[in-house]
């Protein structure tokens, strides 16, 4: 028995096309649940939600207090199962998803932690200015490509990540602190990474299921550049909060990228001047003197000061980006 949770709000229509790509899944042994937790919304979702009551199994709960991680934790009560496959609102899973996800807990049973692939689904022609010579897919589309085998916390993606059920039953539970909340402008990212990387430091293993992929639906304002510009301060705010580069360190590429930006404004869209003014919005959210409100900037976890760093924009640190 598996569970399937993600929190929505205000997204109807991407609701509506992934409930429909649910309906193509090959059943995993023992079956499966759907929960989706409504976090407030106000167009039409839950009466998209209603309209698939008869053909998925799906259970609706409501959290109208804004943030996402409160929602999921308002799910953990109705959770059945030995396995918890956590998701977006926006995905389009292959037939196979909970299979192959079933089978890698299965194998690697020493494991509490599975993530896979997740590939964008564009909406159409990618405008010229956007590639990945400029801007990294992972901080913002969540593309996350790598080999089956062990990962490290970085690697897990809100997408495509699964939790054995157990160690929800142990008290573990999401940081409310971190990831989107909807009444707050900025917000620290990472809240599936955060989780994870609770678990790691309880000494909990993670895997990487390469054969579990996910399409990730882009909207058409996510291709724009301030869109794309938005997505590099929230992860600044992120790396400040954890620490992950010694703002001494950080601060000369501040300088150089605050310059950078400064000639690539007066430019024409182009990947040369989003890649400056996107590294300036991250070093700008790294430096952000003020913590979104909630957050608790103390305290960085174990796993940052050890390995599986997030991705700094520039390319220093050896870890991936973390997303959400």
């Amino acid at each position: 028995m598996i569970t399937v949770l993600f929190a929505t709000r205000d997204r109807s229509e991407s609701v509506d096309r992934m409930l429909q790509s649910l309906l193509a899944l090959t059943p995993p042994d023992g079956g499966w649940k759907l929960v989706v937790v409504d976090n407030g919304s106000r167009d039409d979702t839950l009466a998209v939600l209603e309209r698939y009551a008869g053909t998925l199994p799906l259970t609706v709960l409501s959290e109208p207090a804004a943030g996402k991680n409160r929602a999921l934790n308002r799910a953990i009560a109705h959770l059945e199962g030995d396995l918890t496959v956590l998701t977006d609102d926006d995905i389009i899973p292959e037939p196979d998803w909970l299979v192959q996800l079933q089978r890698a807990a299965a194998s690697h049973p020493a494991a509490s932690v599975f993530a896979g692939t997740v590939m964008p689904l564009w909406p159409g022609r990618l405008p010229a200015y956007l590639s990945e010579r400029a801007v990294n897919y992972s901080i913002l589309y969540a593309q996350n490509e790598q080999p089956t085998g062990a990962c490290k916390p970085a690697t897990v993606f809100g997408p495509n990540m699964a939790v054995r059920t157990a160690v929800f039953r142990n008290g573990f539970s999401f940081s409310e602190d971190v990831g989107p909340n909807n009444a707050q402008r900025a917000y620290v990212m990472g809240g599936e990474t955060d989780f994870a990387a609770k678990l790691h430091d309880a000494g909990h293993q993670a895997w990487f299921v390469a054969e579990s992929r996910v399409g990730h639906m882009v909207r058409p304002d996510q291709l724009t550049e301030s869109w794309i510009l938005r997505r590099y301060y929230l992860y600044g705010l992120h790396a400040g909060h954890h620490g992950e580069m010694p703002k001494w360190r950080a601060l000369p590429r501040r300088v150089v990228w605050l310059a950078c930006a400064a000639v690539a404004r007066v430019l024409p869209p182009s990947p040369l001047r989003l890649r400056a003014l996107s590294r300036d919005r991250f070093y700008a959210g790294m430096f952000c003197r003020r913590s979104p409100a909630g957050s608790h900037p103390a305290g960085k976890p174990a796993w940052f000061r050890r390995s599986g760093r997030g991705l700094v924009p520039d390319g220093s640190s050896s870890g991936r980006a973390t997303h959400g």
